[in-house]
């Protein structure tokens, strides 16, 4: 990992800064409102001032989750919904209004002058005196305004179901869009249509029967908590096929971080007591239904009827409940900057504050928590008994300012910025880097979905400078780096194996085709398992490797990870490997010839990564003739491994190292436009501000067994909590900076000793103008050993030692991680900036270094690198030394030498259910990154919700018995016979429970042997005009929607689906042709490439099928299914059953018991 790259929450705090340039001030963060709010705020906000739905619109359900490039044109479209001042589009209107024609914008009069007719002839038959409509919505901001509790507006018993007055529906275009944020005073109301879903209008049948309305943005669920509003399936889309909403579905949960085809090992373990194997698919259904809602439009919160709608059968509402509120509970769906439901009663709401929970850190782990924290007890407060009252989060930050290791520091002159919308120039200090939005990333919701954080997507587009300068040959480069990664690949079977979890997994098939089982299931899967183990498949890799590729580790540069290193490349002889890699073998050398793999390091019992690396590097060079320049690339990648993980190489544990391999993200890494800190900012305050309170540097945490805490601070604030929970960095806990009091335990000391805290480092250099090639997003260059060039041991040494003379390190031994990496940041600083990265022992060289001496060396090897250009010096430079802040400490953790992955699970467990821990460090799944840290906050979140509401109750039964229905001519006999069940029911229920469990055996094995059966490959667009209004959308939508507001006069109207389409269409037809040539090249290459993907896809398919057929056939000749003693009695107990069946047909003429047969 690394500054938030592959690992990323790197560098915390400002005392950890230094200043080159004397004007450099302080960073100012005062101004928190101006600079950041989250649209949901500002949408929410602009409804309590009269301007509904003026925000609502920038994230259309079906448009929100756009490519990256196009979400960043909105940031252009709504400058207000960021606090920005100034009209909403500026000049850039008059150029459209030219270009749009007078006939388009009277079409706009007309059409709406017919819509108002319409409208005004519907009024005229409403029903008499209808209710007085109660915006929900406005209610609660002016409660939350108040100062002091006001009594709520007490609403008649009758009319508690709903909270808004019946309006009847006028007749509305299946064209015409409505908003996700729906106006509170919206005169159309649909019968629970889940907004998102985008169904076609319903004609009500019965207008005045009181409906659940839709027209919502944050529901009172006291208000319709009974079940006569739940309606199955109102949350499934009626116009598309099931399989396209099981396909919608099944990509939602892999964007959740959950397998859409099992359930989660807590899911597991809280339904394994309620549920069959067959149920186990319905409730995935459901599940990946409403994780869809909340994918589609996340600046919503889905409600629990919403999820009920989701559900295609009443008997499953109590299903839905319970994923809904598994769900909520740990932050998979309505998390984040918007509001949500609040269910706090109104005895709850003026009772006194009895319980506080106090976060230490406002870093994005803190925030993140404290902001969970704060939904979930809205969401889930009306589970609190009336006298618990409510509770009290209070964040507590050492430093002046939030954001923790994630610190957008403010460049002196502000002038010269070239962001837009007014985005202050600052230089990301610390974390940097999302690293990939695809695939379950969190940031994705908040950045993307939420707070609307323009970024700038990077790519791998790097050149390689050697030592004296000179550009590497690129394909030279790209032969090292396969050699490099099949040596990392070759190490990795040494990896330890992590451990099974156990979990069930659902009907593929029929998850795939949008279906639910057609029986009840047999026997609970606790009954049936008898001790068997379903490992939990893991997620789609990431990304995928390149066809024909001969090792499954790939490095990814941008964070200097592995994608996946599983030893495949160790069965491969390495003569033949080398041979496909396209190295020449050394003549002489025979084909029989291999590898001695053997655990290297300093210490035997706990080998290190680097050194085994270095062992089988030094064996290749017996191979094959690896030249200087090829090793000083190869050097150049661990440099980038040491700063993917903030250390040496050489300190890393050879097992564990990448023990949280398989769980990246997919799609481009970004950098946000204007820093990282506005994402801190965003957490802080949106949809109100936390209780946040700087300048509070905690000395002391006391506590007692199962009892209240203490928490001291430097400047004597002692506050009394029922929960702590520490977001201190791991190097904070290492140093012992705060006193605990009892001592931790020695199981959570242990850890703390055993995991690694690393280093990173960055020299950041401003200057007036750009003097290198700014499409680059980095630049890398290569450093020389001390001696021979052609002996790895000469690089090793420099990679882990330096002497130094009165603490400056010598020039000939400082270390090879020394601006190994430069990025290119003028795109998103807002002035023309670089980046060098210090990696591995040069983090720590900086420590102890001047900035005279590093300013003075970085500027003669970029004099190197670029000799054409007369290189300037900068006019502002800064430097960061974070193992100097006493509140970092250092960088992000590491797995050491004798650490392993339990150690981050152990570092998150709590203590006496009072005190708990939360921050990169306890995300064994996502270390060292921003995102893990923010993913603690929800796991530390749910479990204090747990130890405060209990577990989830399931009810029992969770899914009632289908009714059946007898017929009017059953005898006493028959019903007897029933209620005891027959031998005939006993014998096919035990059949059925057995083949269910050899069918997932053989399903199991099949796996194991073959892997999931191919799917179908994704077709790219063929259409250039999809393609064209997929970039255009919003921005043809903005300016429709203020066509027709200044055509009508009206601030809240907008433009129909329709209206924007034909304005699309004239713009498309009126592009010029250099304008359309991508599109048109795009979809030509589309084409080729969708041809060559079936082909390949049937290819697999076919083979895949005949080998699973094959295989099958051998498995059931191998392991046949059988009846033991149990079943073969039930069978002639049925037998028997079924004989006497027969006689008394031929002696009454009819069989009375024919149910039994």
């Amino acid at each position: 990992m690394a500054d938030s790259g592959p690992h990323g929450p790197p560098p915390n705090g400002d005392s950890g800064i230094e200043a080159n340039s004397a004007q450099n001030g302080p960073a100012y963060y005062g101004d928190m409102g101006n600079n950041m709010h989250s649209l949901a705020a500002a949408a929410h906000q602009a409804s309590t001032q009269g301007a509904v739905g003026a925000v609502a619109q920038q994230f259309p359900a079906d448009l929100w989750y756009l490519s990256q490039d196009t979400q960043q044109q909105q940031q252009q479209l709504y400058p207000q919904a960021y606090g920005q001042g100034g009209t909403e589009f500026g000049n850039d209107w008059g150029q459209f209004h030219g270009s749009f024609g007078a006939e388009q914008l009277q079409g706009f009069v007309s059409q709406y002058q017919n819509q108002q007719q319409m409208l005004q002839l519907q009024r005229t038959q409403q029903p008499p005196a209808p209710q007085p409509m109660i915006p929900q919505h406005t209610v609660k901001e002016n409660e939350v305004q108040q100062e002091t509790p006001q009594p709520k507006q007490q609403l008649p018993q009758d009319q508690k179901v709903r909270a808004l007055a019946h309006v009847v529906k006028p007749q509305v275009s299946e064209s015409t869009e409505t908003s996700a944020l729906s106006s509170p005073l919206s005169n159309v109301e649909e019968p629970m249509l889940e907004a998102r879903a985008r169904r076609k209008p319903v004609r009500l049948s019965k207008p005045s029967a009181p409906l659940a309305p839709t027209v919502r943005t944050v529901p009172d669920r006291t208000l319709i908590k009974g079940r006569a509003d739940f309606r199955p399936k109102t949350s499934i889309p009626q116009d598309i096929t099931a399989e396209e909403y099981a396909k919608q579905c099944s990509q939602a949960a892999l964007n959740s971080r959950l397998s859409p085809y099992v359930l989660h090992p807590n899911e597991y373990q809280m339904l394994r007591e309620h549920i069959n194997h067959l149920q186990a698919t319905t409730y995935l259904n459901i599940r990946n239904g409403i994780l869809r809602l909340w994918q589609r439009n996340p600046l919503v919160s889905v409600t629990r009827e919403e999820a009920a709608g989701c559900a295609k059968d009443y008997r499953y509402f109590d299903v839905a409940d319970i994923a809904y509120e598994w769900l909520v509970r740990n932050g998979y769906i309505n998390f984040g900057c918007i509001e949500v439901p609040n269910t706090l009663s109104s005895s709850q709401s003026v009772s006194q504050r009895k319980k506080r929970i106090v976060i230490i850190g406002a870093g994005i782990a803190g925030l993140g928590a404290a902001r969970q924290l704060e939904g979930l007890f809205n969401q889930l407060g009306g589970d609190f008994g009336p006298m618990d009252g409510l509770v009290e989060v209070v964040v507590l930050e050492g430093r002046g300012r939030i954001g923790g290791r994630v610190y957008s520091h403010p460049l002196h002159d502000q002038t010269a910025s070239a962001l837009k919308d007014g985005k202050r120039a600052t230089a990301d200090l610390g974390a940097s880097i999302i690293t990939g939005f695809d695939n379950g990333n969190p940031l994705t919701v908040l950045v993307r979905g939420q707070l609307a954080l323009s970024y700038h997507s990077l790519h791998d587009n790097s050149l390689i400078y050697d030592c004296d300068g000179s550009v590497v040959d690129k394909t030279r480069d790209n032969l090292t780096e396969r050699l490099y990664n099949d040596i990392l690949d070759r190490v990795a079977v040494f990896k330890k194996k992590p451990t099974v979890e156990k979990t069930v997994e659902g009907d593929k098939e029929l998850i795939d085709a949008g279906r639910d089982p057609a029986g009840e299931g047999g026997r609970i899967i606790a009954k049936i398992e008898e001790n068997e183990v379903v490992s939990l498949p893991p997620m789609p890799p990431s990304p995928p490797r390149a066809a024909g590729s001969p090792f499954s580790a790939e490095v990814d540069r941008l964070t200097g990870k592995p994608t996946s290193a599983t030893g495949s490349s160790a069965k491969i002889p390495v003569i033949e490997q080398l041979r496909k890699l396209e190295w020449e073998v050394k003549d002489g050398t025979l084909n029989g010839t291999d590898l001695d793999l053997k655990p290297q390091g300093s210490d035997p019992r706990h080998p290190t990564l680097g050194k085994t690396m270095d062992a089988v590097l030094d064996q290749y060079q017996s191979l094959t003739n690896i030249t200087p320049l090829d090793l000083r690339l190869i050097n150049w990648h661990y440099a980038n491994l040491e700063y993917a993980n903030a250390v040496n190489v050489d300190k890393l544990s050879l097992g564990s190292w990448d023990q949280d391999d398989g769980n990246e993200f997919r799609g481009a890494h970004a950098m946000l436009i204007g820093g990282y800190t506005q994402l801190a900012r965003g957490l802080w305050l949106s949809p109100r501000k936390l209780d946040v309170r700087t300048n509070h540097c905690v000395r002391k945490i006391s506590h007692h067994q199962r009892g209240k805490a203490k928490v001291e601070c430097e400047n004597g604030t002692i506050i009394e909590a029922d929960k702590v929970v520490v977001t201190l960095p791991l190097g904070v806990l290492k140093a012992g900076s705060v006193e605990f009091d009892p001592h931790l335990p020695e199981w959570k000391q242990g850890a703390i000793s055993r995991l690694g805290y690393g280093l990173l480092n960055k020299v950041v250099l401003v200057f007036d103008e750009v003097f290198w090639d700014v499409e680059n997003d980095m630049m890398g260059l290569l450093r020389s050993p001390v001696g021979d060039e052609s002996k790895q041991s000469n690089y090793e040494t420099r990679r882990g030692t330096w002497s130094s003379l009165e603490g400056i390190p010598c020039l000939l031994t400082r270390s090879l991680g020394r601006f190994y990496l430069f990025w290119n940041c003028t795109e998103v600083s807002g002035r023309p900036m670089l980046v060098a990265l210090m990696a591995g022992e040069a983090a720590h060289q900086t420590e102890v270094e001047s900035d005279e001496s590093i300013i003075t060396e970085v500027m003669g090897e970029l004099s190197k690198m670029y000799p054409a250009k007369k290189v300037p010096n900068p006019v502002e430079t800064i430097i960061t030394r974070w193992q100097k802040d006493v509140f970092s400490r250092g960088s992000y953790s590491y797995v050491g030498p004798e650490a392993t992955g339990e150690d981050y699970n152990l570092l998150s467990k709590s203590i006496d259910d009072t005190i708990y821990f939360a921050g990169e460090h306890t995300c064994g799944t996502h270390p060292a990154t921003v995102h893990g840290a923010y993913i603690s906050g929800l796991q530390v979140a749910h479990d204090i919700m747990d130890s405060l509401l209990g577990p989830i109750k399931v009810p029992s039964p969770l899914i009632p018995p289908r009714p059946k229905y007898e017929g009017a001519y059953s005898s006493s006999v028959g019903q007897k016979r029933k209620a005891e069940k027959s031998a005939i029911e006993k014998a096919r229920e035990m059949k059925e429970a057995r083949l269910e469990k050899y069918e997932e055996k053989l399903r199991e094995a099949l796996h194991e042997a073959l892997g999931d059966r191919p799917s179908k490959p994704f077709r790219s667009g063929a259409n250039p005009f999809l393609l064209y209004q997929k970039d255009h959308w919003l921005i043809c939508k903005a300016k429709c929607d203020e066509a027709r507001r200044k055509a009508t006069g009206n601030p809240e109207d907008k433009a129909t689906r329709n209206e924007v389409r034909a304005a699309l269409g004239l713009m498309w037809r009126e592009a010029p042709e250099e304008k359309k040539k991508p599109y048109l090249n795009e979809t030509e290459s589309n084409k080729k490439n969708n041809s060559q993907a079936v082909l390949d896809f049937k290819k697999k398919l076919q083979a895949w099928d005949d080998a699973a057929e094959k295989f099958t056939t051998e498995w059931k000749e191998k392991n046949p299914s059988l009846p033991n003693e149990e079943e073969q009695d039930a069978i002639r107990g049925a037998e028997i059953e079924l004989a006497e069946a027969k006689r008394n047909r031929k002696l009454n003429g009819f069989l009375d018991d024919s149910d039994a047969e």
